[in-house]
This record gives structure tokens, C-alpha cells and sequence, in this order.
């Protein structure tokens, strides 16, 4: 007979944490780590996935006290840094959470999501109203990742909040080069062009965001906004809605 020490196997209860987390079936994994926690209370690998399936389960406290211990082991385990950020994030501790992104930054800075990392950290200075800060951090992520349509347009939506229209203008144009659905950039433009008192374009853009969601009441109510502006008021079927509300 085989002796107690012998079948315990932590890698194989890693695996079959990790293959039970992927199957959404949460609570059965943490049985798993923590049985490896049980006989090694600073497993890494265990403390960092328990950690992350309390984040699935939307327990982000308990989930943040499993990263901590990760990180008094091994305060360099980048990823770790990321998801104590995401679970900071969940319970509205954004500045906290702006430096745990920085603090992934800091240690991999050419890992394959760092464009999404900085992207994270600006949302969190953009949160916090630090807008000059949020924007470098979106620039840094575009820098990483040209591509990616969300940093654009929220580098619009903080340029918007310091009216700089012309730059709203720029993002909202790239977000749709990039991603033509992306309907609310063309909202996004709207109001950057009705600022600038160029209603008829701004009507345009409001009417791309209604052809995509009939019932955005903030873009149709712009679009009248903007038609008065202009001085050419017409009937618009979309607009008695707001009336007939």
C-alpha cells in the first residue's frame, strides 16, 4: 500500500484546478488548491489561481488577500500585479489599482498585453479625472498596439472632458478606421463638431449613432439641439419620439 505522502500529487491538483476553473466550476477548484495550500501554505501557482477563481467569483477581497501573498513570495510575479489591479478596479480602488498596472508595466514591459495593461491604468486615471495622465497611458497603449479601437476612443472621450475637439475629432476618426461599427465614436464626433458649431456635420454623426440604436435618446436630442443651431429646422420623425415623451 501506497503511503499517504505518496499520493499526494500538487501538480496533479494544479491541473485539475485549473482544467475545473476553465469549466466554470469554481468552488470544486478551490477544493483543489486548497489541498496543495494544505500541505504548502506559500504555493505560489496555488495562491495565485485560487485568487483567481475568488475573482470569478466576484469575491475580490479574498481574491486580493491571495495575490498579496503571492506577492510578499515573489514580489516580481508580473501577473499577479495585473489581477490585483483587476480586483482593485472591481471594488472602485482605482488609484490602487492604476499603480498595480504600473507596477506590471515596470516589471514586463514588452509582455504580449502590456498594450491592455496600459490601456487599464489609463481607465483608472481617466476615473479619477487625471485626464493629461490618462491620455499619455492611452498613447503608451497605442504605441503597443495601434489597432486597438477602445484606447482611441477614450483617448477622445478625456480629450472631450479638456475640450481639445479637433484631437476628440482625430481619436473618434481612427476608432472608426479601425472598427466601422464602433457606432458610439460617431457620437463622440457628433458632440466634438457641435462644440466646434459644425451642426450639420454633427447631425450626421448623430444620425449614424440613431441608424444603430433608434432609441439613444442623448443622440437624438443632440440632433435637435444641433438642427436648431444651424437654423434649418426640418420635421424629423426620430425627434417625436423625444416630443411624444
Amino acid at each position: 500500500m501506497k503511503s499517504s505522502a505518496k499520493r499526494k500529487n500538487p501538480d496533479k491538483w494544479l491541473v485539475e484546478g485549473l482544467a475545473l476553473n476553465n469549466l466554470k466550476k469554481y468552488k470544486e477548484a478551490i477544493e483543489f488548491y486548497d489541498r496543495i495550500l494544505k500541505i504548502d501554505p506559500n504555493h505560489p501557482d496555488a495562491l495565485f489561481n485560487k485568487g483567481r477563481t475568488l475573482h470569478n467569483l466576484s469575491e475580490f477581497n479574498d481574491a486580493m488577500a491571495c495575490y498579496d501573498r503571492v506577492l510578499r513570495i515573489n514580489p516580481g510575479h508580473a501577473k499577479t500585479w495585473r489581477w490585483k489591479g483587476f480586483a482593485l478596479r472591481s471594488l472602485d480602488r482605482y488609484e490602487e489599482a492604476a499603480k498595480c498596472f504600473a507596477k506590471e508595466i515596470e516589471l514586463e514591459p514588452k509582455n504580449d498585453y502590456i498594450w491592455y495593461i496600459k490601456y487599464s491604468k489609463g481607465l483608472m486615471h481617466h476615473v479619477l479625472d487625471n485626464l493629461h495622465e490618462a491620455i499619455k497611458c492611452y498613447d503608451d497603449s497605442i504605441g503597443s498596439y495601434p489597432e486597438y479601437a477602445e484606447a482611441w476612443y477614450c483617448r477622445g472621450l478625456a480629450y472631450y472632458n479638456l475640450e481639445k475637439y479637433e484631437e476628440v475629432i482625430k481619436s473618434c476618426d481612427k476608432t472608426l478606421e479601425i472598427d466601422p461599427d464602433y457606432f458610439y465614436a460617431w457620437y463622440g464626433k457628433g458632440l466634438a463638431l457641435h462644440s466646434l458649431n459644425k451642426y450639420e456635420e454633427a447631425v450626421k454623426c448623430y444620425e449614424k449613432v440613431i441608424e444603430n440604436d433608434p432609441m439613444h435618446f442623448d443622440a437624438l436630442f443632440n440632433k435637435m439641439l444641433a438642427i436648431h443651431g444651424s437654423g434649418c429646422l426640418k420635421f424629423d420623425s426620430h425627434l417625436s419620439i423625444l416630443v411624444e415623451g
